[in-house]
């Protein structure tokens, strides 16, 4: 029903019995008015809720997903419409922030409130801190993260001057995805033949490098010949265009990589659809058809790992680490390493080149110190010219 013209917010309801009642429903509250409209209760009843304060003799009810001006739970309702937000992945990264930010939001506050209902011009750096305590070491820093992004809202909408989250660091201990070593391979590639579901999943991430989601969605519809010229001569290479899932929404920019010799014979058993997935799902769905969705398909590889014995922590994500410490190994530069992986952030590539380097240098050092240690104590003929 329409609103009273005179009072923003309140509109009138009919009962079963004919009676005519007035409700307030506005910014998250919602109460029941008492008497009728212009006689002096419900001109105070109104005027209390329009300031906030506390509404006698009638009932207001508070939705759940309601918040309290200038609160932790106002910002992340902002946050959720800002285009950073809206441009994550919504089944994987922003799915994960959401998770942990309302497990912060929920947490105790004492007089039965939760930390998301108080205002943000109350948290302090101890705050901050304890809220860090409340998750286990590998989340502490997502966890971090969300409360940064929470801060910022606060920031930009003037209700704080100062960052409660200023140079606060969480790093963990952990490294991450671990690259498969030769052994862990063997053992999986042991289990699993060349055409299987597992095997392919596999090949996919070893020898493109590709991401759980860009694994999942590699076509045979990506499939190309390129023609390059390599050092005067025109080649033609075999391989797969596409636009990584992660950066689609930035740039967006196609990749292609090259089919090695390693792939190919992967590769070489698979039924060729040109509109199929390389890597088909055994059961098609009405939604996705043969095509694996991202955490259906880290689930599988989970499974495949442990029926192929092979230790806990070992993922499809470490399977593309793997090929960049190839990479490195094989002493591709920085640059390739970036462009093979689709890195944007020569961090990243460099984590796999120090790390080769580092290992090739401290062998051709301990060499030289072992030859000169060697010639160092080598008997020497000493003649002596004393008659």
């Amino acid at each position: 029903m329409a609103q009273h013209p005179d009072y923003p917010g309140v509109s009138p309801m009919v009962t079963r019995h004919g009676k005519t009642l007035w409700r307030y429903r506005r910014k998250g509250k919602e109460a029941m008015m008492p008497g009728e409209p212009h006689t002096p209760e419900f001109d105070a009843a109104y005027g209390a809720i329009i300031e906030g304060r506390a509404l006698p003799n009638a009932d207001v009810i508070r939705h759940p997903k309601a918040a309290a001006p200038r609160s932790l739970k106002a910002a992340y309702q902002l946050l959720k419409q800002e285009d950073e937000w809206l441009a994550l992945d919504p089944l994987k990264t922003q799915a994960t922030y959401a998770r942990t930010i309302e497990r912060i939001l929920d947490l105790p506050a004492g007089n039965n409130s939760t930390i998301g209902d108080g205002p943000f011009a109350d948290l302090e750096r101890a705050h901050v801190k304890n809220i860090l305590k409340h998750f286990p070491t590998h989340m502490a820093r997502t966890a971090l993260i969300c409360m940064k992004k929470l801060t910022m809202i606060a920031l930009d909408q003037e209700w704080i001057k100062h960052d409660p989250t200023y140079r606060l660091k969480k790093n963990t201990p952990t490294q991450g995805h671990r690259p498969w070593p030769a052994d862990i391979m063997a053992k999986f590639e042991a289990k699993w033949p060349i055409g299987s579901r597992p095997r392919t999943a596999y090949a996919l991430a070893l020898w493109l490098g590709n991401r759980v989601s860009d694994v999942a969605r590699l076509s045979w519809s990506h499939y190309t010949v390129k023609q390059i010229m390599i050092d005067g001569t025109l080649c033609e290479y075999e391989g797969f265009e596409f636009v990584q899932w992660k950066g689609r929404k930035k740039k967006g920019e196609a990749m292609f990589l090259p089919m090695t010799p390693m792939l190919a014979t992967e590769l070489a058993p698979l039924e060729r659809d040109p509109e199929g997935p390389v890597l088909k799902k055994q059961l098609k769905s009405k939604k996705r058809g043969w095509f694996y969705a991202d955490i259906t398909l880290t689930i599988a590889m989970a499974e495949w790992c442990e029926k192929a014995g092979t230790p806990p922590g070992y993922t499809m994500h470490g399977l593309r680490k793997s090929l960049g410490v190839k990479l490195a190994e094989a002493d591709a530069s920085t640059r390739q390493i970036m462009d093979t992986l689709g890195h944007r952030n020569i961090a990243y590539a460099e984590l796999y080149t120090r790390k080769a380097s580092q290992a090739r240098l401290a062998i051709q050092a301990m060499d030289k110190v072992s030859a000169m240690e060697t010639a160092r104590r080598k008997p020497r003929l000493i003649v002596s010219n004393k008659k």
